[in-house]
């Protein structure tokens, strides 16, 4: 235990292990869209290690260069019979120190989820890929300090992952999914994907052993350790590559988690468990909608949460709407979502329906249905007085013209004049 206690006093490690920490929590917390939905949670964990890797990864590499560039070589000459066992050491103690703050930013971000999430739980293959690759980054990064011990090695290193981290979160399939640095947002209707993150694993791992392979070859290691050690790494980074590129490179299983919480009846309200403590607001925003749409064409009976895109249609008879966080924002927004599927009047913004004057009388009658007459801003004097006249009319008689035009509605082809 010697030359580690050695190491953690005169290393680079501990001083480092608070800032990466400070730099871990900040991204975290930067990526939290809800501190009670443990997708997102989890999330923000993963992508911490894209703030905190290009300092950790300067400082292995300036640890590794450390003593050839000094002529000294002196934590090196703390090995015994292996000439190896120093640098590893060194390079242990700093992948240790990099675990340990990886594990503190998961501890801050997610306690608070465990205290107020209504469902589901962490995602641990997920975090354990990231934290992974993040110490496989240090290792890798010690082994080019030891290979290049130049003095801009440090510099380079740090910019580099930086750089290439930027460059790949704007990339997709195999070769993202074999970078360790991701940002990635799972809401709770779809779930990580399990086979590619233990393929990460592997992979990481053969990186991390063949860097560190190679800083004993880099001290004359003998041949017994030398060649078992690149045989493992081989072995590891091989069978976790084949794995990625299989699944090809697929980070998520969409819609796995296809599940409601309903209650009420007019109308029947359905949510995520995830988003549980968010059906009060939502129920009342449906409920003031479906009080307006009650005795025409439109009314409701069921809305249900559902995933954007893909698996966004809802059962038959039930009106969709989407939640990507628990705050007024995304509730308004849902809200939104209920009035226009209720009114059928989405495609008016798009598609062969597309009128610039239709589509502006059909959103009128969603602000209307919404209750927010701010959400619609007139263009031209018929424009504000049909929304003048309209928005003064008592409910029934709303209701009624709603039902008489209900067939305009649903074509797009409403006019300044049909409200006047």
């Amino acid at each position: 235990m010697t030359p580690v206690r050695i190491e953690l006093r005169r290393g680079p490690g501990l001083w480092s292990l608070p800032v990466l920490v400070g730099l871990g929590v900040f991204m975290a917390r930067a990526q939290m869209s809800a501190d009670n939905v443990w997708s997102y949670a989890t999330g923000a964990v993963t992508s911490a290690p894209v703030l905190m890797a290009p300092l950790a990864v300067g400082v292995a590499a300036w640890a590794g260069g450390r003593s050839q560039r000094r002529a000294a070589r002196h934590a090196w000459l703390l090995a015994g019979r292996d000439p190896a066992q120093a640098p590893l050491v060194e390079a242990g103690v700093l992948a240790a120190c990099a675990t340990v703050a990886y594990a503190l930013v998961s501890m801050v971000t997610l306690v608070p989820t465990a205290a107020t999430a209504t469902w589901g739980g962490p995602f641990w293959w997920w975090l354990a890929s990231a934290g992974v690759g993040f110490t496989a980054a240090i290792c890798v990064a010690y082994g080019v300090g030891v290979l290049l011990p130049g003095r801009f090695t440090p510099f380079i290193a740090a910019l580099v992952t930086y750089l290439a981290t930027t460059w790949n979160l704007g990339q997709y399939g195999t070769w993202y999914a074999m970078f360790p640095f991701t940002v990635e947002l799972i809401p709770p209707f779809s779930a990580p994907h399990a086979p590619t993150m233990r393929g990460q694993m592997l992979w990481f791992t053969g990186l991390a052993l063949l860097a560190l392979t190679l800083v004993a070859v880099k001290v004359r290691s003998s041949a017994r350790v030398v060649i078992p050690a690149v045989g493992a790494s081989l072995a590891l980074a091989v069978s976790g590559a084949a794995i990625v590129i299989g699944e090809n490179g697929r980070y998520v299983d969409v819609n796995r988690h296809i599940v409601w919480s309903c209650s009420g009846s007019s109308p029947q309200v359905c949510i995520h468990p995830a988003f549980a403590n968010s059906f009060s607001p939502i129920s009342q925003r449906a409920q003031a909608i479906t009080q307006r749409l009650a005795a025409t064409p439109f009314a409701i009976s069921r809305v249900e949460q559902r995933p954007r895109g893909v698996g966004g249609l809802p059962t038959p008879g039930a009106i969709a709407y989407a939640l990507d966080a628990p705050t007024v924002e995304h509730y308004d927004r849902a809200s939104l979502d209920i009035a226009i599927a209720a009114l059928g009047v989405d495609s008016c913004a798009h598609g062969p329906r597309r009128d610039n004057t239709a589509h502006a009388m059909a959103q009128l009658v969603v602000a209307w249905a919404v209750g927010d007459d701010n959400l619609f801003t007139p263009r031209t004097p018929d424009q504000q007085q049909a929304k003048v006249h309209f928005l003064s009319l008592p409910l029934r008689n709303q209701q009624q013209w709603l039902t008489a035009h209900a067939g305009a509605v649903r074509t797009c082809s409403l006019a300044p004049q049909s409200f006047t």
